[in-house]
């Protein structure tokens, strides 16, 4: 079974079980650990990611992050600090997630190091992952500002997997795949993963 089918297989399991959560009454929170993943559980404290930027599908830069979340009730603020082989930059996210539905802002350093924004932040989250969509500059960007969709997806080994896509006018200009883990070593098997 091909990468793609598994995976649209994976989000029609999670539609036909949010789907029923709807219809029981259930409200779509943010799962323990034990249920699935929650945006709010994976990033509080320290977190690590890696990953590929693909420009135009033509350019590829690799680069690092490291996390610092706190938590307090349905709220969560991520300070996320990227490196790439051109410098550090910095994202910080204030996001309230509350039944399924995600709200927040994001701050992001351009390319002279100033915090811009904030933009508006909006999405869902579950125990399937998290989707979140906002109009921004991309880290160590200018004023020129881009659509962007991050889908997060938990992996079985406690990883998640990330697939952002930035685009201008609908068009896709850039794509990045990131494995984000709550450790080094976590991270250490996926340093290789396009």
């Amino acid at each position: 079974m091909a990468v793609a089918e598994k995976l649209a297989n994976a989000r029609m399991r999670a539609i036909r079980a949010l789907a029923l959560a709807a219809l029981v009454g259930l409200c779509v929170a943010p799962a323990s650990a034990a249920e699935g993943f929650s945006l709010r559980s994976f990033f509080v404290g320290k977190s690590v990611s890696a990953g590929e930027i693909r420009t135009l599908a033509l350019f590829g830069e690799r680069f690092t992050a490291g996390f610092s979340g706190s938590v307090s009730g349905d709220e969560l603020d991520l300070d996320e600090r990227f490196r790439f082989a051109d410098g550090e930059r910095l994202q910080r996210w204030h996001l309230t997630e509350r039944d399924g539905r995600l709200a927040g802002t994001v701050l992001t350093e351009d390319g002279e190091g100033r915090l811009q924004g904030p933009f508006p932040v909006s999405g869902t989250a579950g125990p399937g992952g998290a989707t979140l969509r906002y109009r921004g500059i991309a880290p160590g960007g200018g004023r020129f500002q881009l659509e962007f969709r991050h889908e997060m997806t938990p992996r079985g080994d406690g990883t998640v997997e990330n697939r952002v896509r930035a685009s201008r006018f609908g068009l896709p200009l850039a794509r990045a795949t990131v494995t984000f883990a709550k450790s080094a070593e976590a991270l250490e098997t996926h340093l290789s993963d396009p």
